[in-house]
């Protein structure tokens, strides 16, 4: 997570305490506005607020919402602080599992895709290469590529656990991850994996697919730089 991130998260916090617009009595936004405002994970808000709450600092009312039982600046920076430290090393486990499975899966894939599942996965990655010059979410077909390459290994008991864990995964592919770099780096990492389907080069798709997430990773964690 770049390190600009977290320091914009806790200035802004900062800024709505000493604003009065986060005072004891405020009903807090819903989970999904917060991570649209501190441009965080929802698994990461929920954290928060669940720290929050044990703390006495925030108080969940049955069918009412979130609510503010104390404006304490440093206690709720400490709090934050904490929980993107969980979400940052729960993202880090996620990356490794993905490490363990999908140049597996590409390496099968290379040796089974038809010509077919080839092109639709040339659609896929043409249509993530728009959005991305576009400025628009392409997350969706980011998770869309490796599904189908997931359904491309052939192996029905692989596209189960894939399909099982693909909300899991998902951590790896929030929006707040993806800075225009991170869009860019993981069109070319397709378009690697796919040259080397199309050579069915099992050896070059496993390669492919182990850079591919390796550069995700880098980037994701990556403490300074530019979008």
């Amino acid at each position: 997570m770049q390190k600009y991130r977290y320091q914009e998260i806790v200035d802004r916090i900062e800024a709505l305490i000493q604003s009065g617009e986060l005072k004891t009595g405020d009903k807090i936004p819903p989970e999904r506005s917060l991570a649209e405002t501190f441009s965080v994970s929802r698994n990461c808000v929920r954290e928060a607020i669940r720290a929050l709450a044990e703390k006495g600092i925030l108080e969940s009312r049955m069918g009412n919402g979130t609510y503010v039982r104390s404006s304490d600046a440093d206690e709720i920076k400490t709090t934050l602080a904490k929980a993107i430290e969980a979400q940052k090393a729960r993202i880090q486990e996620i990356f490794e599992l993905r490490m363990l499975l999908e140049p597996q899966i590409a390496s099968l894939a290379a040796k089974r895709i038809k010509p077919e599942s080839l092109d639709r996965l040339k659609a896929i990655v043409l249509d993530q290469g728009r959005a991305a010059k576009d400025g628009e979410s392409e997350a969706h077909l980011d998770a869309l590529f490796h599904q189908t390459l997931a359904e491309t290994a052939g192996n029905s008991v692989v596209l189960t656990v894939m399909k099982t864990i693909s909300t899991l995964l998902q951590d790896t592919r929030s929006e707040f991850m993806r800075p225009l770099r991170r869009k860019d780096v993981s069109v070319d990492g397709h378009l690697r994996i796919i040259e080397a389907l199309e050579r069915k080069n099992p050896l070059g798709a496993f390669s492919a697919m182990n850079d591919h997430i390796r550069d995700m990773k880098i980037i994701t964690f990556q403490q300074d730089g530019d979008e």
